[in-house]
């Protein structure tokens, strides 16, 4: 009988732990930008990294920041360049044809992004 209940256990418990890592593995908005150059007109460079740090370069300044983000959206600040400091800036990535454009929460919307590696 309890050779019977450990091999239940056995059998269950690895199926638990599958369970746990799916629901805790939800996809967000910049899942598919991840680790990748994105590249505007004007040579701004933004990378948004697994580790929720947000590196690149505008105008030859380097970018410092990092981010948040949910299914549908990414908040991000920075501490570099100087005119990016201050506030946080929040938006809804939306990627069509290798580009991404972000429709920011004030109804703006960002320049156009190559999305590049």
């Amino acid at each position: 009988m309890n050779r019977l209940r450990i091999l239940a256990l056995s059998a269950i418990l690895p199926l638990a732990a599958c369970m746990t890592a799916t629901e805790t593995s939800n996809p967000t908005a910049v899942d598919p930008l991840l680790d990748k150059q994105l590249v505007s007109a004007e040579g701004t460079i933004f990378i948004l990294n697994a580790d929720g740090t947000v590196s690149g370069e505008i105008k030859g300044d380097p970018v410092v920041g990092s981010y948040t983000t949910t299914a549908t959206e990414v908040c991000s600040t920075y501490s570099a360049p100087d005119f990016l400091t201050g506030r946080e800036y929040c938006s809804t990535p939306v990627i069509e044809a290798g580009t991404v454009v972000f429709n920011r929460r004030d109804g703006t919307k960002s320049a156009v992004y190559a999305i590049e590696g």
